[in-house]
C-alpha cells in the first residue's frame, strides 16, 4: 500500500481517546476538530501533503459513522478504505 495509509491509520487512531467524552456531551464539533488536527499531524509526521478535502471527508465519515451507532474500530476502518478509494490512494 501507498505510505499515507498507515498515516491515514494512526490519523484515525489519534481521535480513539477523546471521543466519548466528546460524543456524551454531543460535541460533533469538538470530535471533527480532534479529527482534523490528528489527520493532519499524522500525514506531517509520515512527510505526505493529503489531498485536498481528504481529511474533511473522512473526518466527517468517521463521525458519520459513529454517530450511527458504529464502533470507533469499524468507523475508523471503514472511512479508511473510503477515502483510499475516493482519494485513489
Amino acid at each position: 500500500m501507498n505510505a499515507p495509509l498507515p498515516a491515514f491509520g494512526l490519523a484515525l487512531s489519534l481521535v480513539v481517546a477523546p471521543i466519548a467524552p466528546a460524543m456524551a456531551s454531543g460535541e460533533n464539533d469538538t470530535i471533527t476538530r480532534l479529527c482534523l488536527a490528528g489527520f493532519n499531524a499524522a500525514m506531517a509526521h509520515a512527510g505526505k501533503t493529503p489531498p485536498a478535502g481528504m481529511g474533511d471527508y473522512t473526518c466527517k465519515c468517521f463521525l458519520d459513522a459513529v454517530n450511527a451507532g458504529g464502533s470507533i474500530q469499524s468507523a475508523q476502518a471503514t472511512c479508511k478504505q473510503k477515502a483510499a478509494e475516493r482519494y485513489k490512494l
